[in-house]
């Protein structure tokens, strides 16, 4: 698989780990209205997403620490309320001798929904870019993923150059780890661009949790891999097929440069039947091979049965009799004698054999089938069984086809029970907020009545 950094200088040390983080809980989070009265990029964070913030720096740190003693950090960050905060709180965890600085960076802001939003609106809007899939959908005022991608992508590109140039002016002997503060979509456009994953496979992505994150880390041949740090578990969580997966896990010991063959959507996923070479033969070869060396065998055990070594003393030596046309030749004899009893076809056998062969020079139509000769005989079988063969390979293809329908319905059945699983969690936080809303105020009321004088039991 060709990477991005084989595009660039060699010696150039690259990043130990990039770390995409998705800012903390907001506002919006909580209540789909603030983005009614508020523009997106104002919307704060509560004070629970404050506390999310500043347990993940934690992790982080921890993370990039690890065994090695001479570490840094550089950050990039969204321009948005919400994740400049997160940005903050994360910071508490790192001293300023191992930041080496951070950049606020517009590119990889959140995706744009329009302008002051209404609520309906957008619940109408939502369900269509359901119908019409996700990274498509440009919002009324606003982008599509694909527009993000553009972005994303010219990041990226800022962001080798700034490696290349050694912008950071980090030293070759440091470890260095790059945080990216920005929002769930984003990051999984991030991820899509990096690893070349197909818009399919987008769609089949889930987002982050409030400041959760994700570690690319570089592999000892020169790759990034998600395989390094997380496990199957937690890929499978955040919507990456078996296919994505396997192909991580080999990236986490691949070597710059190299391709994966198995990596299926390279190739298969876009050409049906690709053949293996330009000849049509070649495609059997191995099926008529096997077919082949299986004709051989019985070829060889019926011409074993006419091709006799008996053994003979007195100087006479082994004789080898062998069907050639319609006689019986004897080699290394100079004289043949009759066996046949009453074939009257005046061929000449050795009386000396015990068993009685029939030349069949008396029937006419074992005479002409014992004319034929053995290419023309395996010849005649390879035809057979390249019509097995190719009913086979037709009956393959039917089922093939069955399953790839079978495995698109599937995909489709998922993406609804992820919309249904999104609704669904959108109303226990929702739920779960009136609760400690309800909570405050009834605490507050009791505090109220107790100060009148109400106690338990009056």
């Amino acid at each position: 698989m060709i990477s991005h950094q084989q595009h660039h200088h060699s010696h150039k040390p690259l990043p130990k780990r990039i770390i995409l983080v998705r800012h903390g809980e907001s506002a919006g989070n909580l209540d789909g209205t603030a983005y009614t009265t508020t523009p997106d990029h104002q919307i704060p964070l509560t004070p629970q997403g404050l506390v999310q913030a500043k347990q993940a720096g934690e992790r982080i740190r921890q993370i990039v620490s690890g065994l090695s003693r001479d570490w840094k950090v550089y950050f990039y960050v969204s321009p948005y309320e919400r994740t400049r905060s997160t940005l903050s709180e994360i910071g508490r965890s790192f001293s300023k001798k191992r930041v080496i600085g951070v950049r606020e960076e517009c590119r990889i802001r959140e995706q744009d929904f329009g302008n002051f939003q209404v609520e309906e609106r957008m619940k109408v809007v939502k369900e269509t870019r359901l119908r019409f899939g996700r990274f498509f959908y440009r919002f009324p005022e606003g982008e599509s993923a694909a527009d993000v991608y553009d972005r994303v992508s010219s990041f990226l590109e800022s962001l080798w150059r700034d490696i290349d140039m050694n912008r950071l002016h980090n030293e070759p002997s440091s470890d260095l780890n790059f945080i990216i503060v920005t929002h769930g979509l984003t990051s999984r456009v991030f991820l899509m661009k990096w690893f070349k994953w197909t818009v399919e496979q987008f769609e089949g992505l889930n987002n982050l949790g409030n400041c959760e994150f994700q570690v690319m880390q570089l592999g000892n041949g020169g790759e990034y891999s998600l395989a390094i740090h997380h496990t199957e578990e937690e890929m499978i969580k955040w919507g990456l097929s078996h296919e994505m997966i396997a192909d991580q896990k080999w990236r986490a010991h691949a070597h710059r440069g190299d391709w994966n063959e198995k990596c299926s959507w390279y190739l298969d996923s876009f050409f049906e039947n690709l053949q293996e070479s330009d000849s049509s033969d070649e495609e059997e070869n191995d099926e008529l091979n096997d077919i082949f060396n299986w004709v051989s065998d019985i070829c060889s055990w019926v011409f074993s049965i006419f091709s006799i070594r008996p053994e003979f003393g007195s100087g006479r030596g082994l004789l080898l009799l062998e069907v050639d046309g319609s006689s019986l030749i004897p080699q290394g004899s100079s004289r043949a004698q009759t066996s046949c009893g009453s074939c009257d076809c005046g061929c000449d056998l050795d009386t000396t054999f015990s068993i009685t062969l029939d030349c069949g020079d008396h029937d006419p139509d074992m005479k002409e089938e014992m004319k034929k000769g053995r290419l023309a005989l395996l010849a005649e079988e390879l035809r057979l069984q390249k019509n097995v063969t190719d009913d086979r390979l037709e009956r393959t293809k039917e089922l093939t086809t069955e399953v790839r329908k079978a495995s698109s319905q599937y995909r489709k059945e998922v993406e609804k029970c992820s919309v249904g699983i999104e609704t669904c969690e959108e109303a226990r936080e929702k739920a779960e907020a009136a609760l400690v809303d309800e909570l405050k105020l009834s605490a507050l009321w009791e505090e109220r009545a107790r100060e009148l004088g109400w106690s338990h039991g009056i």
